[in-house]
């Protein structure tokens, strides 16, 4: 294991992006001694979930891609704002019993993530976009984390969305 000398740790830390278009808040962001961060996540599961997700029997213990892409694009925020990224990481915390694993993310989601914004922004027309379904978020909760939230309910209202 890798000890990191940290420097400054943000905590819930409001990230936005105008190159992305997007905002959000990372869990942890630890800069350490040599001005490199490194972005945590914390998914919260319960006992019966983090056996799944851990125990020898369930053979698929990587996080989804959604949960990949979202620390990835807390690490492009990072980077864009405050500087370069040491290492992208997902912690899961079983609420049970207050174990935690943590699963390194590989930084070439960076470039995933990117591509993924970029896609989302190609399917806008002009300024705040119109947003069809099956462009953009995939699920409704990641709505509450889109800039183009109002946008989107006009649209939708408008019968353009």
């Amino acid at each position: 294991m890798i000890r990191i000398m940290i420097s400054k740790v943000y905590i819930e830390k409001e990230l936005i992006s105008d190159t992305l278009g997007v905002r959000g808040y990372a869990d942890v962001i630890i800069r350490d001694t040599n001005n490199l961060h490194h972005v945590y996540d914390i998914k919260t599961i319960n006992a019966w979930s983090y056996k799944m997700k851990f125990g020898r029997k369930y053979k698929d213990s990587n996080p989804s891609i959604h949960q990949e892409l979202q620390v990835a694009t807390y690490g492009l925020m990072v980077e864009e704002t405050m500087g370069e990224i040491g290492g992208l990481y997902l912690l899961y915390y079983n609420k049970d019993s207050s174990m935690i694993k943590q699963v390194e993310i590989n930084k070439d989601m960076l470039l995933s993530a990117f591509s993924y914004w970029k896609s989302i922004r190609e399917g806008h027309k002009g300024g705040l976009p119109i947003l069809g379904k099956g462009i953009s978020p995939t699920y409704d909760w990641e709505c509450n984390y889109c800039n183009y939230k109002t946008q989107c309910k006009k649209d939708e209202e408008s019968g353009n969305g």
